[in-house]
């Protein structure tokens, strides 16, 4: 007697299932759940996440492709390592892309994007004040959607997503779950002229942003001298 089939996954389905797995994968890099030289599998990520190796395999791939993963031929994967040469060679990509994204949103957010701006600069605010890191990444994650969406430009929108996840993981890396008052501040910043449809202001916010993130692979770099 044969065994009955199994109901066939729908294309749609296993693209819901491989963005889910590739969000929950993101997120245990990013926060270094998942620490750099970590050994993963295929098969112990799928019990973990509790999804199917086919999307978590997509999942996977995608992260490789986005230097998160490096696959091992024969081997698995392991977590990519993050050296500070590689994180300015990041921040020198993102600078010109990421004052064109905010910028264009200065100039082309709407009046409902503009309120959410000014909203998420006071949230901001408060969650520095009361020490809130979790309030304060939800907030950044926000800004950066609302940025990408009112720049309304999808080229800039993908190219900035493609580095996203490794600026979060430099900020766990350099700072964990504090909230140092200059990097949000400059978040603040721009947060604020983006709501006033100030380009100018805006972009002076996310250079001076990126020259504060810039020193911390610079400092890395600097060899330590000793006193005789």
């Amino acid at each position: 007697m044969r065994r009955p089939k199994k109901p066939a996954v729908k294309r749609s389905d296993l693209a819901n299932l491989t963005e889910q797995a590739y969000r929950e994968l993101e997120e245990m890099i990013a926060t270094l759940e998942l620490a750099p030289g970590t050994v993963v599998s295929e098969a112990a990520l799928s019990k973990q996440l509790g999804i199917g190796r086919t999307p978590v395999r997509e999942a996977m791939q995608r992260l490789a492709r986005e230097r998160l993963l490096q696959i091992l031929p024969r081997r698995g994967c392991i977590v990519a390592d993050s050296r500070p040469d590689e994180e300015l060679s990041v921040i020198e990509a993102r600078r010109p892309i990421e004052i064109l994204v905010v910028r264009t949103a200065a100039v082309r957010a709407n009046a409902d994007e503009r309120q959410a701006f000014e909203r998420i600069a006071t949230a901001m605010g408060a969650a520095l004040a009361n020490g809130d890191f979790n309030a304060f990444a939800r907030l950044d994650a926000e800004f950066n959607d609302l940025c990408l969406a009112a720049c309304r430009n999808p080229i800039a929108a993908s190219m900035m997503q493609l580095i996203t996840t490794l600026n979060r993981r430099f900020w766990f890396m350099h700072h964990g779950r504090t909230l140092p008052t200059e990097g949000v501040g400059h978040h603040v910043e721009i947060a604020i002229a983006i709501a006033r449809g100030d380009a100018d202001g805006a972009a002076r916010a996310t250079a001076h942003l990126l020259d504060y993130i810039e020193t911390w692979p610079r400092k890395a770099l600097t060899p330590v001298r000793f006193n005789p």
